[in-house]
């Protein structure tokens, strides 16, 4: 008979089959690949036999496909061949990443990736925004979808999560939108498993008919009340659950009880062409979604990844800014100079580095053996990367004018940013052993050297620091591993190093003559090369021509704007409080002594300080209860001290202050902040994000019957900045990911450095998350004028801080190539490769084209919340310049190309891709 539904008439429910697969999580990846292949093994075997199993999806990653043929290649044309006939869906992803712990440009090569491995099973990824289970949603990901074509997107986190329709619209930062589906907030992604399949776990799945036509009705009804059309979503499928052998009987159960509702079996991206031609008004979402869940079982955002194993996210944007900011530009240049692109190497290091991505991976909320199994790939991530871009260095070192070099030692510095480094930077000089005379040594205040620019020009430096007799190591191409003693000179000089570009330096080893033959040294000295002079004021006050700065007995600093008058205070407090919780979420237990350094007293050392750069060693020690008590309701009665050094670097004549941070932690169950009272009267602040700055309240909304507590903490990757009428204040780091901004009096910027934590899940738990042992942080702030500095201005200063310079050497004589990559040696000293006008467009990438060899990528995004223009200038003629979406396919011609320069134009929060081809 028929059944009555509520007022809402459901026609038809789509069912589409899949797999939740963390690749990695509660146990490590072969346990799982395990899985995978019994999996898949019965998943082809079932295609085969049942016609009515029409389409399984594979979780919109298409790396499951590599995990399973690397154990069964012998049926790879069974996959291909199903993945052909649309009974398969891989894509659009290689791996589902986190949103948040990941860069812009690390999404849209994971779309890259996952794109060309679908087209080269012979099908289209699956055009769907499928980012099921991820924490939050960052504002910029309707754009990006848009740039593969994916005109829709399917998530639940982050969202109200109080029956939210299934259907609306997401709009993102640049007005994108994609169609949102919006997955219930209790059963997500797996609602026909745990409405229809679950219930029978412990009868085996053995079903009772009438019992799955009384769930079936259950879940009509709830789904009527979300639903904005008379088509639904159901999604057969659960965490690493295999296949329903028995679906086909019954999906024919549920029709043949005409309940009104066709249960239709198929792929998702049929629902969605469906849905397209019958959606009405739909409510808008804007921009960012992590709204802590208002209720549900599976709703919650976990902010608190943000800070889990922090190592892990430090390690990973070392290894983004590794790919991005180093080895693929450098590659790209050369490879106008005569060295072919190392395309595979760097897919392979791209790979290494996107298997970290997923996001119990990068969240650090798996089992210890997952996270180190990460640190390996990692490395290897990194061992490729540093490779190619010291290859390409040595490339241009050892073509360039020898002419210009007279016979002398060089060093090649290399800019990877944007902008020109104009300032102090530091260098390494790599010098033969004992090539000092004793009496002018840096010892005895001197060098018997000069540093001369590409013009010729005498450039002061001063010396930071001395290494000696260290062992170089190289292997000449057909020969054998050469070794040698050389000393490292650091060095910090007035440097001018034009954008994505390098010069150079040479060494005159003669400018001081040592005692002649026979002459008595003792009494004949000779004159050292010296360039003297400090930034210290007082005991404890520096000034730079820019800031002055003031270490207090507790170890925190004044900071004052020479410029502005712009004073504030407390600068470098630490934080530390209890932390019960996990790798997922921050919890306080019921009594959390909270303990702070600012009434602490610290020891002051100036590890160095000359003219142009000044480092101060600021050392304190924090007395913590050493762990939670066994009763988990408060810290322990015994403590131990967390010793706690900062390092401070002050540069002549620059605003920004330099900080690195090192803890000895022997603490357990607690978390570490470090604390900046900004002093800035704004009630609004702003955190860089994938391809945004993203403005945030700093008065906090009310989030007290949401069932997630508000943690209080945003996302952030590497800019925090609050900015007032007149002055502002920034903050950049270097791989931490978990900021706040408080409603105080100082408006406090916070920065999460680290949380030890115990527990694991699904496991005993253990000291793995607990970070014990050393740990590093690097960062760095400034005050700036609100006026005058745009976020494209700090965004770019930023941009050079996580890269800084890198240096190669070249002794004198005849070059010992490692490789077989030739061209006539007659680079010149100074070259800039890439440079782009306009404050608010930033550069993400520049790299090789993925289908063509012949092309430069050159992708920019505008930081502004207008359009933009700017320039685009090379050292060559351009033959033709294409627009392309992310994808890399074309859009229409640039028009405005003349000679070696071409105009761009981005609108507000826009991501520009652009391809060109050189004459």
């Amino acid at each position: 008979m028929t059944r009555q539904l509520p007022d809402k008439q459901l026609k038809q429910i789509f069912v589409v089959s899949h797999t939740h697969w963390d690749r990695e999580w509660y146990q490590d990846f072969q346990s799982y690949r395990i899985r995978l292949v019994y999996l898949m093994d019965e998943l082809l075997d079932h295609l085969h036999r049942d016609p009515s199993y029409r389409h399984f999806m594979l979780d919109g990653q298409t790396i499951v496909i590599n995990d399973y043929l690397e154990i069964r290649p012998e049926r790879e044309e069974e996959l291909r061949n199903f993945l052909r006939q649309g009974r398969l869906a891989a894509g659009p992803w290689y791996v589902m990443p986190d949103e948040f712990l990941v860069g812009g440009e690390s999404l849209v090569r994971n779309l890259l990736v996952g794109f060309r491995q679908a087209r080269r099973m012979g099908t289209e990824p699956m055009k769907s925004g499928y980012m099921t289970d991820i924490f939050g949603h960052n504002s910029q990901m309707p754009q990006i979808f848009r740039g593969f074509g994916i005109d829709n997107a399917v998530f639940f986190r982050g969202f109200h999560g109080n029956g939210d329709p299934s259907e609306l619209w997401w709009e993102g930062a640049d007005g994108s939108r994609v169609l949102g589906l919006k997955l219930d907030e209790d059963r997500s992604y797996s609602d026909f498993y745990f409405f229809l399949r679950w219930p029978f776990a412990d009868r085996a799945f053995r079903y009772d008919e009438e019992e799955l036509i009384q769930r079936a009705e259950a879940m009509i009804a709830y789904k009527s009340e979300r639903v904005t059309t008379d088509i639904a979503l159901s999604l057969d499928g659960c965490d690493h659950v295999e296949i329903e052998p028995r679906l086909g009987w019954m999906l024919e159960r549920l029709n043949n009880e005409k309940t009104g509702v066709e249960w239709k079996h198929g792929k998702l991206e049929d629902y969605v062409a469906e849905l397209h031609g019958r959606i009405g008004n739909l409510e808008v979402f804007n921009g960012e979604q992590r709204l802590p869940g208002y209720n549900g079982v599976n709703n919650a955002v976990l902010a608190n990844v943000l800070s889990s194993r922090v190592h892990l996210k430090q390690l990973n944007q070392a290894s983004e800014n590794l790919l991005t900011g180093w080895a693929e530009p450098w590659s790209i240049f050369v490879s106008r100079e005569g060295r072919s692109y190392p395309k595979s190497f760097l897919d392979q290091a791209w790979k290494h580095l996107l298997e970290n991505h997923p996001h119990d991976s990068i969240c650090g909320c798996s089992i210890t053996p997952v996270h180190e199994d990460m640190l390996y790939r990692f490395a290897q991530s990194r061992s490729i990367g540093e490779r190619m871009t010291s290859e390409a260095f040595a490339f241009v070192s050892g073509h360039v004018d020898e002419k210009a070099l007279h016979g002398r030692h060089a060093v090649v510095v290399f800019n990877s940013s944007q902008r020109p480094v104009k300032g102090i930077v530091q260098l390494e000089l790599e010098l033969p052993a004992s090539s000092f005379i004793p009496s002018v040594s840096p010892e005895s205040g001197g060098t018997n050297f000069r540093l001369l620019d590409a013009e010729g020009r005498e450039v002061p430096f001063q010396v930071i620091s001395l290494k000696k007799n260290s062992m170089k190591r190289w292997r000449p191409y057909r020969d054998i591993p050469h070794g040698e003693g050389v000393d490292w000179l650091n060095v910090a000089l007035q440097a001018d190093v034009p954008s994505f570009g390098y010069t150079t330096y040479t060494v005159d080893m003669n400018a001081s003559q040592p005692p002649g033959n026979r002459d008595y040294a003792f009494r004949k000295l000779a004159e050292p090369i010296r360039y003297i002079g400090s930034q210290q004021v007082s005991p404890n006050v520096w000034e730079n021509g820019k800031i002055r700065l003031e270490v207090g007995a507790n170890g925190t600093l004044l900071l004052q704007d020479l410029d502005t008058g712009f004073e504030t205070r407390g600068l470098l407090t630490f934080e530390d409080e209890a932390d019960i919780g996990d790798g997922w979420k921050y919890i306080a237990p019921i009594v959390n002594e909270t303990v702070h350094s600012s009434v602490g007293q610290a020891s002051l050392s100036i590890v160095h300080d000359g003219p142009l750069e000044t480092c101060l060693r600021i050392a304190l020690r924090i007395e913590l209860p050493q762990a939670m008590d066994p009763s988990r309701t408060r810290r322990s009665e015994e403590r131990i001290s967390l010793p706690i050094t900062t390092f401070v670097t002050i540069r002549n004549n620059d605003s920004l202050i330099r900080c690195r941070t090192v803890v000895e932690n022997g603490v357990r169950d607690h978390r570490l902040k470090l604390l900046f009272p900004t002093g800035v009267d704004s009630d609004m602040y702003y955190t860089g994000t994938p391809f945004d700055v993203v403005e945030r309240s700093v008065k906090k909304a009310d989030y007290s019957r949401h069932m997630e507590k508000d943690s209080g903490v945003v996302p952030h990757n590497g800019l925090l900045a609050i900015r007032g009428e007149r002055q502002g204040f920034a903050v950049y780091s270097k791989g931490l990911y978990e900021a706040q901004m408080r409603d105080d009096q100082t408006r406090t910027a916070v920065l999460t450095l680290y949380r030890s934590t115990r527990d694991e899940v699904l496991s005993d738990g253990g000291d793995g998350g607990q970070l014990l042992g050393r740990l590093e942080f690097e960062y760095a702030f400034r005050p700036f004028d609100a006026v005058a500095v745009s976020f494209g201005d700090l965004l770019a200063e930023q941009q050079q801080f996580a890269l800084g310079i890198r240096t190669i050497n070249r002794n004198p004589g005849p070059v010992a190539f490692e490789t077989l990559c030739r061209r006539e040696a007659d680079l010149p000293p100074v070259r800039s490769y890439l440079n782009v006008s306009g404050n608010d467009l930033i550069v993400s990438a520049c790299k090789r084209a993925e289908d063509d060899s012949e092309a430069w990528i050159i992708r920019l995004w505008n930081s502004a919340e207008l359009e933009t223009n700017g320039t685009i200038q090379l050292p060559y003629p351009v033959l033709r310049a294409e627009k392309v979406d992310l994808d890399e396919q074309t859009i229409g011609p640039v028009e405005a190309v003349q000679g070696n320069s071409l105009n761009v134009a981005a609108k507000a929060k826009e991501i520009v891709t652009l391809k060109l081809w050189f004459a």
